[in-house]
């Protein structure tokens, strides 16, 4: 990534402003981009007086659009460079975007009351008003509300290209960076809890941690509602580290407190930011006009239902939830079971309580499209950049030749190769024209590869199918929730208050059905559940599949057979009825195949938890079937990459490759 430096803005001579900007070179030139031009930089300036000049810079990169509307109707009204609020969203005095900049301020909003606007032209207002906006932290709560924020800033701010200097990101990430940034034995363990305390402990215990924190001028905190126990104390240490005279922005919705760390249970316990925040004496402000819909029914789920959440006085509140939801939902969508994505629209968003459901109804569809939106998958890189990659070994590829091999290949993409070329100079450009593949391989390969190369859901087309935890802060036009019944009345709200977020998701139209009691068990996350004389057993996880099960010596003992494996793939992307067998010269590794023809393989890790689970039925897991893949991603291996030696060429030498996005519950047989 281009590297940031301190650059003087002069008009004739005279120094106007000093701004913070990414460095970057074109044609041997250093430029920054500045006012939405492009301008060279001589001695540490840039002039923009009389007679200077600025180059037009590349178009915008072509993102979709992930917000589904998740609050577009209060943005048709939106901000521009004055940071003006939109006519209606509130008035002058309970509107967080005019609050002084030194403010802190706890912001109620209930879904569609346009809180995401109201966040970003915050921002937007604090850097118009001459905060640096290196000086601003965002936390968000999942990596895709990142980058459509990052997108809304620009197009509020008064130089769009000042979005790029506000730190936005997940409280996960910015734990890794405070560990990676000041800790030598920083790592990774896989659980996100380790992370947060290690981060913690270093913002409580070392003083050049706090130091840097202390200079934020502004900390905005999203979904404070679920910042519970570790995450909350480690927001709260934030908060102490920050000088006393800088403001802190933080919205919230307690009718949405559904602690979305987990799609099964609930993780309620211990510190909650927001009880911190009354003590600590936050000022209260709050949203009340919902801009997601005009439908009266869903009107009165997200005002009426929300108030009796709220105040939480009825004696049976879930039943009453359930009850109320049931009433006003415009159709019966009738039993999961007989859910037919065949007659959804592609736009549609269908809502269950639990992973295991959706891997159930994920399953039944087949090769149907469609796509799901829950935790635990891997990221899906766009397949184009393996495409275009998987055997090009050179340190840097130009764009010339970049085009050449997109053409060759005749790739179909979402996005055109135009935009591919502009996404890698974004991370990883030398030049306009020139792009390093191992810097660009070093970012692919993070665990949170940056969301501008990856698809939002898992899949490409169809329908979304995803538990309700997962779907916070997104909405769609028709939303189909199934509930489950429930026997066991729930005194903690968690019950009701999920349901009113899956019940809070549609902009137009509202279907309620019901679902099974789907009784299944979890083993390092990964849901099971025994099915006739045998299991169904989730397969696709994370860690299920690394390069060396697609391309790596240990699977394939010779390259052409590796090499037909890609190919298969990249042929037919979508496959019904594969096999996965523990096989003895792959030291017992499970081998994915089709036939006659091995096509992957998997860890020792998914070998691990078949062992966990084979104990738990005291059986032997050595064979699975209807094993399922609904696509293809691109695969990225990092130049310093511990899985380089055991990989075939020219994938070794490349670092991409195409791995299948499998999405299924396997059968195993008694």
């Amino acid at each position: 990534m281009a590297r940031e430096s301190n650059v003087r803005v002069k008009r004739d001579g005279k120094t106007e402003a000093l701004l913070k900007r990414p460095l970057r070179e074109i044609d041997g030139q250093l430029v920054v981009r500045f006012k939405g031009r492009l301008w060279p930089v001589v001695n540490g300036s840039i002039e923009i007086g009389a007679g200077a000049t600025g180059l037009s810079p590349p178009n915008p990169l072509n993102e979709s659009d992930n917000r589904s509307g998740a609050e577009t109707h209060a943005e048709s009204a939106a901000v521009h460079s004055s940071g003006t609020t939109a006519p209606g969203l509130a008035p002058a005095h309970n509107d967080p975007v005019r609050r002084p900049p030194n403010a802190r301020i706890v912001v109620d909003a209930g879904p569609g009351t346009g809180k995401t606007y109201s966040a970003c032209n915050r921002v937007a207002m604090l850097v118009n008003e001459g905060i640096p906006p290196t000086r601003i932290c965002l936390l968000s709560f999942t990596r895709t509300a990142v980058v459509e924020i990052r997108n809304r800033i620009a197009s509020a701010l008064a130089d769009p290209f000042d979005a790029a200097s506000v730190r936005i990101v997940t409280l996960d990430s910015y734990a890794w960076a405070v560990q990676s940034g000041f800790s030598q034995d920083a790592k990774l363990t896989g659980k996100f809890d380790d992370n947060i305390a290690s981060a913690l402990a270093l913002i409580q215990n070392d003083p050049e941690v706090r130091d840097e924190i202390s200079r934020l001028e502004h900390l905005i905190v999203d979904e404070a509602q679920d910042i519970v126990g570790p995450r909350a104390d480690l927001v709260l240490a934030m908060i102490d580290a920050i000088e006393p005279g800088n403001g802190i922005t933080v919205f919230a919705d307690r009718a949405q407190a559904i602690y979305g760390w987990s799609e099964d249970s609930a993780q309620g316990d211990g510190t909650k930011l927001l009880e911190e925040l009354d003590k600590r004496g936050f000022e209260q402000l709050a949203l009340t006009q919902v801009y997601r819909t005009s439908d009266q029914r869903l009107l009165e789920i997200a005002t009426g239902l929300r108030k009796d959440l709220l105040l939480g006085n009825r004696s049976n509140l879930e039943q009453h939830v359930k009850s109320e939801i049931r009433r006003l939902a415009h159709e019966d969508a009738g039993d999961s079971k007989q859910l037919d994505l065949s007659g959804l629209p592609s736009d549609a968003l269908v809502l269950m309580r639990n992973r295991l459901e959706v891997l159930i109804a994920s399953s039944r569809a087949g090769l149907l499209p469609h796509r799901l939106r829950m935790s635990g998958l891997p990221h899906c890189i766009m397949p184009c950049f393996a495409q275009v990659l998987w055997d090009f070994t050179h340190r840097v590829i130009s764009i010339d030749e970049f085009h050449r091999r997109w053409e060759e290949r005749q790739i179909q993409a979402s996005i055109s190769c135009e935009d591919a070329w502009r996404r890698c100079v974004e991370f990883a450009g030398e030049s306009a024209r020139v792009v390093d593949l191992y810097r660009l391989r070093t970012v692919l390969s993070r665990s949170s590869p940056p969301m501008l190369f990856c698809s939002p859901e898992f899949g490409n087309s169809g329908p979304i199918l995803g538990t309700i935890h997962a779907s916070k802060g997104r909405e769609a036009p028709v939303v189909y929730l199934y509930l489950p019944e429930r026997t066991n009345p729930d005194e903690s709200g968690e019950e009701s208050r999920v349901m009113f977020v899956g019940a809070t998701r549609p902009r137009v139209r509202l279907l309620v059905g019901t679902s099974g009691a789907h009784l299944g068990a979890s083993t390092n996350g990964r849901s099971w559940r025994r099915a006739g004389k045998g299991l169904q057993i989730e397969i696709g996880r994370t860690h299920d599949i690394d390069p060396t099960c697609m391309v790596g010596r240990a699977i394939f003992s010779r390259q052409d057979h590796a090499m037909d494996a890609q190919q298969a793939w990249l042929d037919r992307p979508n496959r019904l009825s594969m096999t996965a067998r523990a096989e003895g010269p792959l030291k017992w590794r499970f081998a994915l195949s089709q036939g006659e023809l091995r096509l992957a393989g998997f860890t020792d890790e998914f070998r691990s938890d078949m062992n966990k689970i084979g104990n738990s039925v005291q059986r032997q897991i050595n064979w699975i079937g209807h094993v399922r893949s609904i696509g293809i991603r691109t695969m990225a291996i990092g130049p310093d990459s511990h899985h380089l030696e055991e990989l075939l060429e020219p994938w070794r030498s490349s670092g991409f490759c195409v791995a299948p996005l499998i999405s299924t519950l396997g059968y195993v047989p008694f």
